[in-house]
C-alpha cells in the first residue's frame, strides 16, 4: 500500500470511528434501549466491524480490535459525559453532586454499598434547595406541591419499579400504568374493605395474644429479648395468616425456623443498587447464581400459594380475594401471579408494622417521659383486667397513641428510598410547584428529606416529639418552653409515609391497627430495661435501606407491668 493510501486509511479510521460512535450514541439517548440483542449490536457488532473494515490502518488486525473498539468506547463514554455535564442539557439548571449527574451508578452505590440513601439525599437538599439532581435525568424534590405528583392526576410510576417484573407478571408495586393498576387494585380493594378488616381484627388479636404469651414465658426465664427481632415475628405471624392463611410459627419457636426473614433481606440486598440501574436486569439474568435469592424466594411463595389453594375458601384471607374466589372479575388471576402478589403483601406487610414498631419502641424506650404518658393513655382508655386487644376501634380514636405511631412514621417512614415518579415523552413537560420538569425525567419524593423539613414540620423537625399532632392552643416543647400552636406546623398534606393518591400503600389502614394492638398490649402488661443504652446510642447509626429496613437489635429484660 502506497504511503498516501495509507494516509487515506488511517484519516478514514479518524473519522469513521467518531462519526460511528457518534451515532450510537444518539441511538442510546434518544431511544434508551436496553434488551440485549440490540445493545450487543451496539456496543459489540459494530465496534468488531469497524475494526476489520479499518484493519489496514493498523499493524495488525489484532491491534485493529483493540484499538478501535476501545476509541469507540471512550468516545461514547465522552460524548455522554460531555452532554450530561453540558448547559443544554434539560436538566442543567438544577444543581447536585457532578457524579450524581454523570452517572446514576454513584447512587446505586450508595444504595448498594453505604445503605444511606435517605441521609445522602437529605443532605443534598439542605445544601442544595428543593431541587437536586440525582441522576442524569432524574430530581429530587421537596415542595409542599408533592400531593399533585402523587395524585390520580399527577406522574406514573418510573423504572425504578422494574425490579417489581417477574415470570408470571408484573406485582401491583411494581405497574406503571395507571390503568392497570386500577385493574389489578380491585382485588386488593375488596380484601381491605371494612367487611374483611373484622376478619384481620380477629386475627391482629390472636397474633398478640400469642406476642404477650411469647414474652410472659421469657420473662418468666429472666431471658434478653431482642424486641426488635420479635416485632419481625410478629409481623410474619401475622401476615402469613392473613396472606395466606399460613402460621410461620415465628412467635411460638421464638426464631424464623423457616429461615424467611434472612431469605427476603437476602433479595432484597441484591435489588437495593439494581432498581438505580434498571436496565442491567436483563443482563445479570444471565449471570449464574445472580438470581439465587431472588428465585428461592419465588420458590417459597409459589409454594405456599400452591398450599393455601389446596385448602380452598375456608377463609376469606388476602388469598381468597386475590386469586378471586368469589368470582368477581371476568377473568380469574393466574395462581403465579397471585403468589407474586401475597409476596408483595408479606414482605411489604410485614417489614412496615416490624420496622415502625421497632422504631416507636426505640423512641420510647429513648424518650421515658413519652412512655409513661402513653401509657397513662392506654390505662384510662383499658383499664386494669380489659384487654386492650378487644377493642381496636377504640384503639384508633386515641389522640396520643397516633401521634407517636405519626411521629415514628415521620421520623422513619417504612419505605426510605424515593417514591419515583416519571414525566413520559409526549407531555410537555410537569410544573411542581414552581419547578418545571422535562419530559423524560424522573423525580423522586424522599418522605425521609420532606418529613424532616422545617417548613412542613417545626419545630424540631428531627426531634421524636409527638405532641405536634395533638390539637391544642399550647405546647410544652421537650426543652420546657411553652409556645402557641401558631408557632407548630404539621404540615399533613406532605406527610407522605404510605404514599399517596390512587397508589397509595393498600394495606395501610391493617398496619396501623397492628402497630397500635401491639403497643397497647405490650405497655398494658410488662416493663422493660433495656440492657445497655449503647444500643439506644447507636440504633439510628445501624439503619440500613434496602427498599425495606434493615435494622439492629433492641436487647431488653422483660418484668411484669408495676401496677398503675
Amino acid at each position: 500500500m502506497s504511503v498516501s493510501n495509507s494516509l487515506m486509511v488511517v484519516s478514514d479510521a479518524r473519522v469513521i470511528v467518531p462519526f460511528a460512535s457518534a451515532i450510537a450514541y444518539f441511538i442510546f439517548k434518544t431511544y434508551e434501549p436496553s434488551s440485549p440483542p440490540v445493545v450487543s449490536l451496539l456496543l459489540g457488532v459494530v465496534p468488531t466491524a469497524l475494526a476489520v473494515i479499518l484493519r489496514r490502518a493498523f499493524s495488525s488486525l489484532t491491534i485493529a480490535l483493540l484499538t478501535v473498539p476501545l476509541a469507540y468506547w471512550s468516545l461514547l463514554v465522552a460524548f455522554t459525559v460531555a452532554y450530561r455535564l453540558s448547559p443544554l442539557h434539560p436538566l442543567a439548571r438544577y444543581p447536585g453532586p457532578l457524579l450524581c449527574k454523570v452517572s446514576k451508578g454513584w447512587l446505586a452505590y450508595v444504595a448498594g454499598v453505604r445503605g444511606d440513601t435517605h441521609t445522602y439525599v437529605k443532605n443534598l437538599h439542605k445544601l442544595h434547595g428543593d431541587v437536586v439532581r440525582i441522576g442524569p435525568n432524574e430530581l429530587s424534590i421537596v415542595h409542599k406541591d408533592v400531593p399533585s405528583v402523587l395524585s390520580a392526576k399527577g406522574l406514573p410510576r418510573g423504572p425504578y419499579y422494574e425490579t417489581r417484573i417477574h415470570e408470571a407478571g408484573v406485582s401491583l408495586d411494581g405497574l406503571r400504568d395507571s390503568a392497570l393498576h386500577v385493574v389489578r387494585r380491585r382485588p386488593w380493594a375488596r380484601g381491605m374493605n371494612t367487611a374483611s378488616m373484622k376478619y384481620y381484627e380477629q386475627l391482629i388479636f390472636n397474633t398478640v395474644g400469642d406476642l404477650t404469651s411469647a414474652f410472659k414465658q421469657r420473662m418468666d426465664t429472666g431471658e434478653v429479648v431482642d424486641l426488635s427481632g420479635w416485632m419481625t415475628f410478629f409481623g410474619f405471624d401475622f401476615m402469613g395468616h392473613m396472606a395466606f392463611t399460613h402460621d410461620y410459627g415465628m412467635l411460638k419457636n421464638g426464631r424464623d425456623a423457616e429461615g424467611l426473614y434472612g431469605l427476603i433481606e437476602g433479595a432484597l440486598d441484591d435489588a437495593k443498587w439494581i432498581s438505580h440501574l434498571p436496565w442491567a436486569i436483563p443482563y445479570l439474568q444471565q449471570v449464574p447464581g445472580a438470581s439465587k435469592n431472588w428465585d428461592e424466594m419465588k420458590r417459597v411463595g409459589e409454594a405456599t400459594a400452591q398450599r393455601r389453594f389446596e385448602l380452598g375458601s375456608q377463609q376469606q384471607d388476602l388469598f381468597h380475594h386475590l386469586i378471586d374466589e368469589d368470582g368477581n372479575e371476568e377473568t380469574k388471576p393466574t395462581l403465579d401471579l397471585v403468589a407474586v402478589d401475597g409476596q408483595l403483601a408479606i414482605i411489604a406487610g410485614a417489614d412496615t408494622a416490624a420496622t415502625t414498631l421497632s422504631h416507636l419502641w426505640y423512641f420510647l424506650l429513648r424518650n421515658p417521659s413519652c412512655l409513661e404518658h402513653l401509657r397513662k393513655e392506654v390505662d384510662g382508655a383499658f383499664p386494669p383486667g380489659e384487654d386492650s386487644s378487644s377493642d381496636l376501634t377504640k384503639q384508633g380514636l386515641m389522640p396520643y397513641l397516633n401521634a407517636c405511631i405519626n411521629e415514628t412514621l415521620r421520623l422513619y417512614p417504612p419505605v426510605l428510598a424515593g417514591l419515583q415518579r416519571r414525566v413520559n415523552a409526549g407531555t410537555g413537560g410537569k410544573m411542581i410547584g414552581p419547578y418545571f420538569v422535562p419530559e423524560q425525567t424522573q423525580v423522586s419524593l424522599f418522605a425521609y428529606a420532606i418529613h424532616r423539613d422545617e417548613r412542613f414540620f417545626s419545630p424540631l423537625p428531627d426531634t421524636f416529639w409527638p405532641d405536634r399532632w395533638l390539637s391544642q392552643k399550647k405546647f410544652v416543647l421537650p426543652t420546657g418552653d411553652v409556645v402557641p400552636s401558631e408557632q407548630v406546623v404539621t404540615d399533613r398534606d406532605v406527610f407522605i409515609p404510605f404514599s399517596q393518591g390512587p397508589m397509595v400503600c393498600a394495606g395501610k389502614n391493617v398496619a396501623l391497627a397492628e402497630m397500635r394492638a401491639v403497643t397497647c398490649a405490650l405497655l398494658q402488661q410488662f416493663d422493660f430495661t433495656i440492657i445497655d443504652s449503647a444500643y439506644l446510642d447507636t440504633w439510628e447509626d445501624k439503619i440500613f435501606e434496602m427498599f425495606t429496613t434493615k435494622r439492629g437489635t433492641l436487647p431488653v429484660h422483660i418484668s411484669p407491668r408495676a401496677s398503675p
